[in-house]
């Protein structure tokens, strides 16, 4: 009986399943998949067609700096040739300047050359006078060289025949002034210079022109420079008229002077005042 049921025992163990390959995975181990191999060509031909066309636009990147580059080169290039350029032209002119500057000679032969100039200019107005105070009424429509007839003749008395010939009448080329402010000079040239010298000589002689209600003076025509250089011996004239000494400011700027019986000349109205200074402490 015991072997019997020892037996029955072993007959179930026997007929029990046994377990498989199956059963050996765990439970949490997923099932594998593994990739087609047509899908992984596919996805490396699209990667292989990204890159070329990255590498394109890199390879048109790099040509067009390089194309930068070439014109940068060149732009440099020219840069360079202009400042040698200008560097020498820099250096010429310092020498030049500096040669000036050593040639005390050239400062010299600047004055002369002007004082050249300016002895041109006043010539060329040897003939020329100004006439300042008539009105700006006067004078309009063409009317302006009758009018300085009229003043030659009713104030100086003077005889407009062929040497008093007029050339040219008109006034200073400056814009119109306000009612409030001085008309402008009206610059008369005679043909001839004795005709100018006779007029400012009876001009002198009246000390004072009135012509229709305007006061009028005239004067000789000459450079900004020499009325400047006369005008400096307005000073100097002064002292000469209270010590009633006579005197005459020759053209272009020479003080002429009696003094003691002799005859004494100054072109420049410091010495003129230096002489003067002098023979008034000396007396």
């Amino acid at each position: 009986m015991a072997l019997s049921k020892y037996l029955k025992n072993t007959s179930r163990m026997a007929t029990r399943k046994s377990p498989t390959d199956e059963d050996d995975h765990t439970p949490d181990s997923p099932p594998q998949n593994p990739l087609k191999p047509t899908t992984n060509l596919e996805s490396l031909l699209v990667e292989i067609t990204k890159m070329n066309a990255t590498l394109q636009s890199v390879a048109t990147d790099v040509s067009m700096i390089k194309e930068t580059t070439t014109e940068l080169k060149t732009t440099v290039a020219e840069m360079q040739g202009r400042l040698k350029e200008a560097e020498t032209r820099i250096a010429q002119l310092e020498e030049a300047s500096e040669r000036l500057l050593r040639d005390g000679g050239n400062t010299k032969q600047n004055e002369a050359m002007w004082g050249r100039i300016q002895a041109l200019e006043n010539h060329n107005r040897r003939n020329n006078m100004r006439l300042m105070g008539l009105k700006e009424t006067y004078g309009t429509n063409g009317t302006l060289l009758s009018c300085v007839q009229k003043i030659l003749t009713e104030v100086l008395g003077m005889n407009m025949d062929e040497e008093f010939e007029i050339e040219r009448v008109h006034r200073s080329l400056a814009p119109m002034p306000n009612a409030d402010r001085p008309p402008r000079p009206v610059l008369i040239r005679f043909l001839r210079q004795s005709a100018r010298d006779k007029v400012i000589s009876a001009a002198k002689a009246k000390r004072g022109l009135d012509w229709e209600g305007c006061r009028l003076s005239l004067f000789p025509d000459m450079t900004k420079e020499l009325a400047e250089k006369r005008k400096t011996f307005t000073s100097v004239k002064r002292k000469l008229q209270e010590l009633n000494v006579r005197y005459t400011l020759v053209f272009p700027a020479t003080l002429r002077l009696r003094w003691d019986g002799k005859n004494e000349s100054f072109v420049t109205a410091a010495a003129a005042e230096k002489f003067v200074g002098e023979k008034l402490r000396g007396k």
